[in-house]
């Protein structure tokens, strides 16, 4: 009877005590990519990296959350997502892509085309030379 009578109290401890809503709503978008930073040529073999930078958004309720990449041996797509917590209360801070970084290995010789992905479906594009 006593494990009965401290299995339905734990039980209720577990629903009851929930202080934050269970109801918020998760929103994911594109992030509009205002920059990039990379070398202007790399060798045959080298690590390329590639850093973003943009707004996420405007208050603490934003926040990054992946990059979708396709690698082809001279051409990189990215696409930039980030996602809005629904909140009634955001922190007064800018969400920034600050440097996000991606790599790849250059594979094969010549223009290596770097395509980010944009919300507004436009390309920020640019290249980077394997000798």
């Amino acid at each position: 009877m006593k494990y009965l009578i401290f299995a339905a109290l734990l039980s209720l401890l577990s629903v009851g005590c929930s202080t934050e809503s269970d109801n918020k709503k998760t929103t994911q978008f594109m992030v509009k990519v205002d920059s990039i930073a990379k070398t202007p040529f790399a060798a045959l073999g080298d690590t390329i990296e590639i850093k973003l930078y943009g707004t996420i958004g405007t208050d603490g309720c934003s926040s990054f959350l992946r990059l979708d990449e396709t690698k082809q041996p001279l051409k990189l797509d990215v696409t930039a997502w980030g996602q809005r917590v629904s909140s009634d209360a955001c922190p007064a801070v800018m969400v920034y892509l600050d440097g996000k970084e991606t790599k790849a290995v250059a594979t094969q010789m010549g223009w290596y085309s770097i395509n980010i992905h944009q919300p507004d479906g436009s390309i920020l594009r640019d290249s980077i030379v394997i000798k």
